[in-house]
Parts: structure tokens; C-alpha cells; sequence
């Protein structure tokens, strides 16, 4: 199965997660390393942009491929989310549910809607799970924001 992300070049396959490890995230904890990932593209664009800080320099369009086996992945719908997941200042119960998830390490992955478009999907990549090791990460092209972007954001 095939997802992507977008992300600065000198960390995009570093498999170990060591930044987010670091810095924790929306659905992990700091300490706890985490890889996200999105169904398409177009989405891996829009969860850049609203963490970004304008044009970047320096960013590449990254393919993430899994193991195409269902039973290594878990969907998660709106319904079995805490409530305010979805909150911009969630407060935390995102990240406790998805840490949770990441140290139980029944899963490769969890499928989750995207809080951009709730119609989109999100993927929360474990990489302490066995079948990580079969996860690959690869540079397809390097990458910029449409200029239109920029310019309508500020």
C-alpha cells in the first residue's frame, strides 16, 4: 500500500522517527516515535501546509509503501475517537489515543480521518512494530508549494 508525505529533504528516510520522537505530535507523545503518513498526495500537501510557516526550501514529495497485508493496519472511524481529537488545541486527547495505540504495538499502522478534511485519511506508522522492517521510504521528486498557495495564506 502505497502513501505519502511530505517532508524536508536532509530527515525524509530517516526510518528511525527520531524528530518525531523528539517533538511528539498530534497523535503521540513526546519520547514515543511515530511516522505519519497520508492516503494521497493532495492530502500529504494540505497536513504540510497548515504546519508550515510559508514556502519552505528544501522539501521532497515522499512515497511511503507498505506491506499490502489489512490485518497489520487498524481504521479507526470518527465515532471510536475521544472526543476533541479534532480540536487545533486539543488539550491532548489525540495524542494520548494514539499513544496508546503506538506502545500497545498490535498494529503496523492506524488509519485515521484527516482534522484538515474529515473525509481524508491519515496514517499513524509505528515503527517499533516487527513489519516496520518492510516499510520502505523513497524520495520521488522534490517539492514546493504552488506559489497561489503562499500568497493566499498570507
Amino acid at each position: 500500500m502505497r502513501t505519502w508525505r511530505i517532508a524536508d529533504e536532509d530527515v525524509a528516510l530517516d526510518r528511525s522517527c527520531e524528530g518525531a520522537r523528539k517533538s511528539g505530535g498530534h497523535w503521540h507523545a513526546e519520547g514515543c516515535p511515530a511516522l505519519y503518513s497520508a492516503m494521497t498526495a493532495e492530502l500529504a500537501v494540505l497536513e504540510k501546509f497548515v504546519h508550515s510557516e510559508g514556502d519552505e526550501e528544501g522539501l521532497v514529495l515522499v512515497a511511503v509503501d507498505l506491506p499490502d497485508d489489512p490485518e497489520l493496519g487498524m481504521d479507526v472511524s470518527r465515532e471510536e475517537l475521544p472526543e476533541g481529537w479534532d480540536d487545533l488545541d486539543d488539550g491532548g486527547s489525540a495524542t494520548e489515543f494514539g499513544t496508546s495505540f503506538l506502545q500497545k504495538c498490535h498494529h503496523l499502522y492506524m488509519r485515521v480521518p484527516s482534522v484538515i478534511v474529515g473525509e481524508g485519511v491519515n496514517l499513524v506508522i509505528n515503527p517499533e512494530h516487527p513489519a516496520y522492517e518492510d516499510v520502505t521510504l523513497s524520495i520521488v521528486r522534490t517539492f514546493s508549494f504552488d506559489p497561489r498557495m503562499i500568497k493566499q495564506a498570507e
